[in-house]
């Protein structure tokens, strides 16, 4: 039977494109799987659905404490443990929110009242985060060169925040060297400015040449922040 050449390639073409299209859809399907499970395996969603605020203590105009031989600023010191403790959080199945992420303070362009302004946006990033509890680190100082070790401080009106400082300090005391101080109460601005359990953690001493030494160390400051996680976590119930 003779075919027309219109209809020859109209009967060849039918089968193909029925092909090249179910060709196209698996093409367009894997590609959307395979975005779908990157995206899944990337995402920094909590799993147990608790939130802590992180707050890298001063920035910016205000380098806190100086250190006594290197000259290291507190601020940079307190911003590298936090987000080494952010790290560990969420490795845990904790969303944190971060006060500050750079070395800039959180004050803005003007640096009028720039003190007064940047505990403000704290105050308001912390308001916004509706956080289970506010961590604050910090390094500590003193004139006298000999003062060591870690401490946690608390709010004396909060009595979920001194079981929180207890949590914490209780791994201090048990891994960090002359820490076994107990807790402190503190009358600072972070501690007073939620209703969220909060801390302050003076990691060590910054004013005494071996705490100091230590407070720059990878491997001290993931002890630091091993201690805090596993307070945070017993304080929270959460077997390790």
């Amino acid at each position: 039977m003779k075919h027309s050449k219109k209809h020859l390639i109209e009967t060849l073409s039918a089968p193909l494109i029925i092909f090249l299209c179910v060709i196209f859809a698996t093409v367009i399907i894997s590609s959307f799987v395979l975005e779908s499970v990157t995206a899944s395996s990337n995402t920094d969603t909590p799993s147990i659905g608790y939130t802590v605020v992180i707050d890298a203590g001063h920035g910016g105009l205000d380098p806190g404490s100086i250190g006594y031989k290197t000259k290291v600023r507190e601020s940079d010191v307190n911003l590298a443990i936090s987000k080494k403790l952010e790290t560990e959080l969420k490795k845990a199945g904790i969303s944190v929110v971060m006060t500050r992420t750079t070395e800039e303070g959180l004050y803005g362009l003007s640096t009028n009242n720039y003190k007064k302004r940047d505990m403000a946006k704290r105050r308001e990033i912390i308001e916004n985060a509706r956080p289970n509890m506010v961590i604050s680190v910090h390094m500590n100082s003193y004139v006298k060169h000999n003062l060591r070790g870690a401490q946690a401080f608390y709010d004396k009106n909060s009595e979920i925040s001194r079981k929180l400082a207890l949590a914490v300090q209780d791994q201090f005391a048990s891994n960090l060297e002359e820490s076994d101080k107990g807790v402190s109460i503190g009358d600072y601005f972070m501690l007073k400015c939620t209703q969220a359990p909060s801390i302050i953690t003076e990691c060590g001493f910054l004013s005494n040449e071996e705490d100091e030494k230590l407070l720059l160390s990878d491997a001290y400051q993931n002890k630091i922040v091993s201690c805090i996680v596993a307070g945070v976590l017993s304080f929270l119930g959460i077997a390790e």
